[in-house]
C-alpha cells in the first residue's frame, strides 16, 4: 500500500514528466512563458486562455505545446482564483489564474512577443 500512496515519489514523477514534455517544444514553451509573464506584469494576474489569446495573435499554434503547456506558470504564484475556460474546447473548465511572485527574474523578451497586444 506504502508504493500506492507516496507523496515524495509523486512529486519525483511529476518533476520527470514536466521536464520530459518541457524539453520536447523548448521554443515553444519560451514563447508561452514569456507571454505569461508579460501578461502579468501588464495586468497584475494571468491565465491560460490571455496566453493562447496572445500566441495566437503572435502567429503560434498553442496546441504544439502538447503537455509542455503545464509548464507555462512555473516560477509564478498561484492566487487561488479559478474561472471558466472561455476556449470551446475546453468545455468551460475551471483555470487556475496567475501572478508574479513579489520576488522574481523576469522572463526575457524575445521578438515572439514584441509588438504582442495582451
Amino acid at each position: 500500500m506504502s508504493e500506492l500512496f507516496d507523496a515524495v515519489e509523486a512529486q519525483r514523477r511529476k518533476e520527470v514528466g514536466m521536464a520530459r514534455a518541457a524539453s520536447a517544444r523548448p521554443a515553444l514553451l519560451s514563447a508561452a512563458r514569456e507571454i505569461a509573464f508579460m501578461i502579468a506584469e501588464r495586468r497584475g494576474e494571468v491565465h491560460m486562455d490571455d496566453v493562447v489569446r496572445t500566441m495566437l495573435a503572435c502567429g503560434h499554434d498553442p496546441a504544439e505545446l502538447g503537455n509542455a503547456a503545464g509548464s507555462v506558470f512555473r516560477g509564478m504564484a498561484w492566487t487561488g482564483k479559478m474561472l471558466p475556460s472561455q476556449r470551446a474546447s475546453t468545455h468551460g473548465r475551471w483555470i487556475k489564474v496567475w501572478a508574479l511572485p513579489e520576488v522574481t527574474e523576469q522572463a526575457p523578451r524575445s521578438a515572439a512577443t514584441k509588438g504582442a497586444q495582451a
